[in-house]
């Protein structure tokens, strides 16, 4: 779960109410779960999907909304690497990348985001670009191209 693990503790520490996970991986999503299940009283909501499938997204996030309202932070920081020269890349290999690191966050956002703003409330997007998103790298190419979508998608909302 890496990063996102970090977040999820620190919400906890800080007593969010709940704090939904969103992993492809059940194993590791069962274990992070349990992990912040020891770290205090929010409540945690694991959800085993891969977000770079806008269909998956769209169900869970109406469940998640069914279950919870729309959250008051919501971020996003799923990401992959395919560490190759450009020229190597197959066209799965630039499709995960973009689906995973640039349209995940797109659709994961606009799933929620409507409701953000429907309650009244003071939220947050945080969208994870990286560092890839102000710089170049040859053998990261389809990594950096969508970090830097990540960078103007978050500029632009």
């Amino acid at each position: 779960m890496g990063m996102g693990l970090l977040y999820a503790e620190r919400a906890v520490r800080e007593g969010a109410r709940a704090v939904v996970l969103w992993d492809r991986n059940a194993e590791a999503l069962d274990a992070a779960a349990q992990r912040l299940r020891g770290l205090g009283s929010s409540q945690i909501l694991p959800y085993t999907l891969d977000v770079s499938s806008a269909a998956e997204v769209a169900e869970n996030a109406e469940a998640v909304l069914a279950e919870l309202g729309a959250p008051d932070v919501l971020i996003n920081n799923a990401g992959i690497v395919r560490g190759k020269y450009f020229w190597e890349h197959s066209g799965t290999d630039i499709d995960a990348v973009m689906d995973v690191n640039t349209l995940a966050p797109m659709h994961i956002t606009r799933a929620f985001l409507p409701g953000m703003i429907a309650s009244g409330k003071k939220t947050y997007v945080a969208n994870l670009a990286s560092v890839g998103a102000f710089g170049q790298m040859p053998l990261q190419t389809a990594y950096m191209v969508t970090k830097h979508g990540v960078q103007a998608f978050s500029e632009c909302l």
